[in-house]
C-alpha cells in the first residue's frame, strides 16, 4: 500500500513539475512577444498599437496614445527607435516578470532596458521600462 501511495505521489509531483515548466516557458514567450511587438510598433510609429501593450496604470498617466508616444520619443529614444535589440534574461519577481534587453541606439550606443510586465485580466502588459546606458559603445 505504501508503495502505491509513493508511486501516485511521485507521478503527481512529476506532473506538477512539467506543468510549471510549461507555464514558465509560456510566460517567457508571451512576454517576450509583447515587448518585441511594442518595439516594432514604435518603429512603425503605430501609437495605438504601442499604447495597447501598456498596463492600465501606465495608460492612466497619458490622455491618449499620441501623448504616450511623444513621451517615449522624448525620454526613451533608444526604445522608440532602436537599431537592434537582444533579449538577455527573464525572471519572476513578486508576481511580475522582468525582462532585460540590450538595446543598440541608432548612434550605436548600448543600453540595458529592464521591462516589467504584470498580468491584467489574464493578459501580460508592460508596466514599466528602465533604461541604463552601458559605458562602452557597440561595434
Amino acid at each position: 500500500m505504501i508503495k502505491k501511495i509513493l508511486i501516485i505521489f511521485t507521478l503527481i509531483s512529476l506532473h506538477s513539475l512539467l506543468y510549471a515548466e510549461d507555464s514558465y516557458q509560456q510566460d517567457y514567450l508571451q512576454t517576450m512577444t509583447i515587448i518585441d511587438s511594442q518595439l516594432k510598433a514604435f518603429l512603425n510609429q503605430d501609437a495605438e498599437l504601442a499604447y495597447s501593450y501598456a498596463a492600465p496604470i501606465i495608460q492612466l498617466k497619458f490622455k491618449n496614445s499620441q501623448e504616450f508616444m511623444a513621451m517615449v520619443k522624448n525620454y526613451y529614444e533608444p526604445v522608440f527607435n532602436p537599431k537592434q535589440y537582444f533579449f538577455i534574461d527573464f525572471k519572476y519577481v513578486n508576481g511580475a516578470i522582468l525582462h532585460n534587453l540590450q538595446i543598440i541606439s541608432q548612434e550605436n550606443k548600448s543600453y540595458l532596458a529592464t521591462y516589467s510586465l504584470i498580468k491584467e485580466d489574464n493578459n501580460w502588459k508592460i508596466s514599466s521600462c528602465a533604461l541604463y546606458p552601458f559605458k562602452k559603445e557597440s561595434i
